[in-house]
């Protein structure tokens, strides 16, 4: 894979893992598509932020995973503490 100027070389890495490939959906990333770095164990529930905890996915299947593995409400918790 090649190197372009936007890409993070941890993306890159994470894109080459995955084989261009949102490991939520399955679909191939095409240029424009907006990726965002995702958890697997969401940091705010015991997770680590390693490669083998790390995985690439579409903006809309993040949103989509986010609201149902629980980090959401985990990260209410966390700030009601705060306050």
């Amino acid at each position: 894979m090649g190197h372009h100027p936007e890409v993070t070389n941890r993306i890159a890495t994470i894109i080459k893992t995955q084989k261009g490939k949102c490991n939520l959906c399955g679909l191939h990333f095409r240029e424009g598509d907006i990726m965002e770095v995702d958890h697997i164990i969401p940091t705010s529930l015991g997770g680590k932020d390693e490669y083998k905890n790390l995985q690439l996915l579409h903006r809309h299947c993040h949103q989509n995973k986010s609201s149902f593995d629980g980090s959401h409400d985990a990260s209410k918790r966390a700030t009601r503490k705060a306050e």
